[in-house]
């Protein structure tokens, strides 16, 4: 551990994430052993932390409390919350009622109450935008419909759907930076379930619109 005499500014801002910054990148730059760092951090601060590791071919893990991780960061970053690990659960958007839910059998016996809000909201979704992306479900829409209590529900939630057919997740080119494309997610038209949701009963319609941030 290494001490830094950081003092605040003037107005009162703290200082010290340059000389966190500047150690970080020290150990990414020249350590070849370092594969991945824990960022204790959602800072919108050390985004630029986040980029530089990634040219390097590191990998950077965020641990912090959802509510405090910028959203910039969330859509570079994985994030482990810690108000999941300790058990917390959080109400990050008010008094807002979550819908507790299980994903519904192969067999398609039922659509439950969570499950047809999630499918007609991503519906509208895909009927205003050219696709909506899986960071941008998981940490803003998915919180406004009440469907989880935090980011780390959300992306459980949809990693379920999608194993068990509902949804599916593709990639869109990002224009900005072509390496890195978007991750996208799209509802799964032909499943039963996602077909009664919308309130349909026979046989698939067209080819599902796409879905992004």
């Amino acid at each position: 551990m290494v001490l830094y005499h950081a003092p605040r500014t003037g107005a009162g801002k703290d200082r010290t994430e340059p000389a966190i910054l500047l150690e970080v990148y020290q150990w990414i730059r020249d350590r070849e052993d370092c594969g991945a760092v824990i960022l204790g951090s959602g800072d919108a601060d050390y985004q630029a932390l986040v980029d530089r590791a990634r040219l390097h071919g590191r990998r950077i893990v965020l641990c912090a409390f959802s509510q405090s991780v910028s959203r910039d960061m969330l859509a570079t970053a994985p994030l482990f919350p810690l108000e999941a690990e300790l058990g917390m659960q959080l109400a990050e958007h008010g008094d807002v009622p979550v819908s507790v839910q299980q994903v519904p059998d192969d067999d398609g016996a039922g659509v439950d109450d969570a499950l047809e809000r999630f499918v007609r909201e991503v519906d509208r979704l895909e009927g205003r935008l050219n696709f909506v992306g899986y960071s941008m479900l998981c940490n803003q829409w998915m919180l406004d419909w009440g469907i989880a209590w935090n980011e780390y529900e959300c992306r459980k939630l949809v990693d379920e759907y999608q194993q068990a057919g509902i949804v599916e997740r593709h990639d869109v080119i990002n224009r900005s930076n072509p390496d890195w494309p978007t991750s996208a997610i799209r509802l799964a038209r032909s499943d039963e379930r996602v077909r009664r949701a919308l309130g349909f009963s026979e046989g698939p319609g067209s080819n599902s619109a796409l879905v992004s941030s």
